[in-house]
């Protein structure tokens, strides 16, 4: 009964719009002057501001902060579009989600059982992500409510519900297993439970499990409390049936049951929370008070009047002897709700997570092995807007924009790189793509000003101009691999199809009238496959008659297909043979797919989806060569790399400024260029070695004799990684003919070289002949050849993105002993990882 003030912080200088207490009594704020506070306790201070306090990431208001209930992490979201992941230890950005719709966000929550951290706001979108401690990726974005502005969310306790409600007063219940397993996640829609709109959603911890005597469902009762702007705090018991045979299978629930209507503020009630023992509700309002109910007699304990404007925001200290408040008074007040503390108590400091096998941050940020790691060698601020494309050939580098504007470098090397020629104004209206013809040299390029063109990059003149005019905006440029075709599509929805030595229109391709926004050819260049906005993908054959597709892939993408490339060869059905190709699209959905073709049987199937992008995804390309990383960019302001060989995200680099538009790999593949649409250019040195690493990692992994099965198309390509010119080699050749035969007939005559294609060639023999790696460089969980081993408590090694896998879905014991583990501490096995390189690359 005995409520007193604390302390009162004057946290900012703008209007405090959320608040949240963590483990261990750690408090943070966010405010409208766009910046997070974090607190912790110190005995005869009271809380005060972390040495790293406040954090700055955010371009507009902070609209909400929420601590994670299993690590050391702290989530705050603004209008800006942006979920930001700080750190809690060292106050460093761990990463930043950018919302799929790019609109504002109002609502963060974690759920309280496993890796999910779910983000909703204007727009009525609502994103789900994955928040590995090694990886950060969107699961899925739903858009459940006609595009009104999401105001609350909240997962339930045991992490299988999630709920949001809306400014129309409508509240949905999604199953969190159906949104992992790609079905529809909607479970039930409740409507005008709140007049004037829903502001704020919260579940008890406390609820109830139902089994069946035959154990055929499973029966879970929540309690879950609602607000809004009509004065009242609706409390509802939620009900849900669950399939005891398929755990995964979600029933949808009878209507939640509306069991009290808490009525006393005097307006809105702008936010609810529930404490711990699920004994008490705090509510926030407009009418500057803050109540404490009681939820099991639906009785309002005590109404605290402390702030001069509204209050805006509250939480309950994980012990529930504080309650901290936010208003736009610009104050913050922690009350103590025992009557007992003062300045000079003793609060614990440590924070206990509700997983006690949490990695450890510092471990984790520790991605500084060269060859996980990219490293920027060039920032080039000459565009005067946005960089639409860039790419590369043997000689140079070109970029091209929304300013009209071609640039073209001389490039000799990671640090040698000159401007030779500015073509100010090669086309009227905005560029959309450039590309080289890696057998003539020649540039491509087209623009919304409906023509495509040819340029000189040794002169920087016009080649060839006029050659394809539309009445509309012209997309996509690409040339074929044998450099015999020249495409270009648009907004006509027509790929015309151009000899690249007379120029003459030898075939025009017809799509469905939504607008051609990519090209790719294959690479024996028999094949072009387009990408449309509606989301669709069309396959042609160059050698047809007819100039309809033989292939139509129908919705590969939501929201319209943004780029896509065709990898020299097959992954799935390595290696490629006639009619057998692999090919990777990326759209407005966030994510990437790589596609098996078989053009024989007229059949596209999907390998893999790529998920992690947590905006749409503007480009796509295979590395040259092997074709053993793919390389994306996206809204989300990230660039990341790839395993073409298990789908894995192996690299990624975060843009600070502007969202990513396009990508490039230079030929000899040690680069890497992006552009952004905040005119910048970024050149980046390549991880080392990652391209042959995955290779070799591949074979050793599934030990398929794929040499044996190569052809000479294929052994040219291995050879072209050690620049060797092509051959009549086959790969049975490689297998069968003595070693100093083979580098005779490829007449190789220098030492060094010989001594280095003796030791790949020897690499080969050992994979075919069926020679597996040493156990101890195969992770017990992945079964997989570990690049990152660390040692666990138990002793034993274990690749890290797996063994924090573990931890994070709830696992306290050894996956090798099944005893329970004390520690979650992970030290790198630098030994064990020397060894496995030396095997890679001996």
């Amino acid at each position: 009964e005995t409520v007193s003030v604390l302390q009162k912080l004057n946290a900012h200088s703008s209007d405090v719009i959320s608040c949240d207490f963590g483990c261990g009594y750690y408090l943070a704020t966010g405010s409208g002057d766009k910046s997070v506070g974090v607190y912790e306790w110190k005995q005869g201070l009271g809380f005060v501001e972390k040495s790293y306090s406040p954090l700055i990431g955010h371009k507009y208001s902070v609209t909400c902060v929420r601590f994670s209930p299993l690590a050391p992490i702290l989530a705050s979201a603004s209008v800006d579009g942006h979920t930001i992941l700080w750190s809690l230890r060292t106050g460093q950005c761990l990463h930043s989600l950018v919302q799929a719709s790019g609109n504002g966000v109002r609502i963060v929550c974690f759920s309280k059982k496993d890796n999910l951290l779910a983000s909703a706001g204007e727009g009525g979108t609502l994103c789900l992500w994955s928040i590995n401690l090694s990886n950060y990726s969107l699961i899925k974005t739903i858009n459940g409510h006609d595009d009104e502005s999401i105001q609350g969310a909240a997962f339930s306790p045991d992490g299988l519900l999630l709920v949001t409600g809306d400014v129309t007063g409508s509240y949905k219940i999604w199953s969190t297993l159906a949104a992992k397993e790609d079905t529809d996640p909607a479970l039930i829609t409740i409507r005008d439970a709140h007049d004037l709109g829903i502001n704020s959603l919260e579940f008890s911890n406390q609820y109830t499990v139902h089994m069946a005597d035959d154990s055929s469902l499973i029966e879970r009762t929540y309690i879950m409390v609602s607000s809004g702007n009509d004065h009242v705090v609706r409390v509802w018991q939620v009900s849900t049936c669950q399939s005891g045979k398929n755990t995964s299978l979600l029933l949808p629930p009878s209507p939640p049951v509306l069991l009290a209507k808490l009525q006393g503020h005097h307006s809105a009630v702008t936010q609810i929370r529930i404490s711990t023992d699920g004994e008490l509700i705090a509510s926030t309002s407009i009418d500057k008070t803050t109540r404490i109910w009681q939820l099991s007699t639906n009785r309002c304990l005590k109404t605290l009047d402390g702030h001069s404007r509204y209050v805006t925001s509250c939480a309950f200290s994980s012990d529930q002897s504080l309650l901290v408040t936010g208003s736009n008074d610009r104050t913050v007040i922690i009350w103590d709700l025992t009557g007992a503390l003062g300045l000079d108590s003793q609060l614990s400091q440590s924070p206990t997570f509700n997983s006690q096998l949490v990695p450890s941050l510092e471990s984790m940020q520790d991605e500084t092995h060269s060859e996980r790691s990219m490293r920027l060698l060039h920032k080039l601020d000459v565009h005067s807007a946005s960089i639409n494309s860039v790419d590369f050939n043997a000689d140079y580098f070109v970029t091209a924009g929304t300013d009209h504007r071609i640039m073209i470098w001389k490039w000799n090397g990671l640090d040698e790189l000159q401007l030779v020629h500015d073509i100010e104004e090669a086309h009227r209206y905005s560029i959309h793509q450039i590309e080289f013809c890696h057998k003539t040299g020649l540039l491509a390029s087209c623009s919304l000003d409906g023509t495509a063109v040819l340029w000189d990059p040794e002169t920087g003149s016009p080649r060839k101009s006029g050659f394809h005019v539309s009445g509309s905006g012209v997309k996509c440029v690409r040339f074929s691999p044998d450099s015999n075709y020249l495409a270009a599509g648009g907004d006509d929805d027509i790929i015309q199809i151009y000899d690249t030595e007379t120029l003459q229109n030898v075939a025009n391709l017809v799509g469905d009238g939504e607008g051609v926004t990519c090209l790719a050819f294959s690479p024996q260049s028999d094949y072009i496959i387009s990408g449309s906005a509606d989301g669709h993908c069309r396959l042609y054959h160059l050698g047809s008659t007819s100039s309809n597709p033989v292939i139509t892939l129908d919705d590969a993408h939501d929201l319209g297909v943004t780029s896509m490339d065709f990898s020299e060869i097959s992954h799935a059905q390595y290696p490629d043979r006639d009619g057998k190709y692999e090919v990777a699209t990326c759209g407005n959905d966030c994510l990437i797919k790589v596609w098996n073709v078989k053009t024989q049987e007229n059949n596209i199937s999907l390998v893999w989806t790529l998920r992690g992008h947590g905006g749409s995804v503007t480009c796509v390309r295979y590395s040259p060569k092997l074709s053993e990383v793919i390389a994306s960019t996206g809204t989300d302001k990230t660039c990341r790399l790839w395993d073409a060989y298990s789908g894995e995200c192996r690299c990624l680099v975060e843009s600070q400024e502007g969202i990513l538009t396009c990508c490039a790999f230079s030929p000899d593949a040690t680069l890497l260029a992006t552009g952004s649409l905040d005119k910048r250019v970024l050149l980046w040195e390549l991880p080392k070695d990652l391209a042959f690493h995955s290779f070799l990692a591949t074979g050793a992994n599934h030990s398929h004799n794929i040499v044996a099965k190569w052809s000479v198309d294929n052994v040219n390509k291995w050879l072209e990684i050690y620049n060797i010119a092509p051959s009549n080699l086959t790969g049975p050749a490689l297998l069968q003919f003595s070693i100093p035969k083979i580098l005779d007939q490829l007449s190789i005559d220098d030492e060094a070289q010989r001594a280095e294609l003796t030791a790949r060639l020897e690499d080969l023999r050992k994979e075919v002949n069926g020679v597996e790696p040493p156990h101890e460089f195969i992770c017990p969980i992945t079964h997989q050849l570990m690049r990152d081993p660390v040692i666990a408590n138990d002793g034993y090694s274990y690749e890290r993105s797996a063994i924090e896998a573990w931890f994070l879905n709830g696992h306290t014991t050894s996956p090798m002993t099944n005893n329970c583990l004390t520690s979650t501490n992970l030290e790198p096995n630098t030994e064990l990882r020397k060894e496995i390189s030396k095997y890679l690359t001996k």
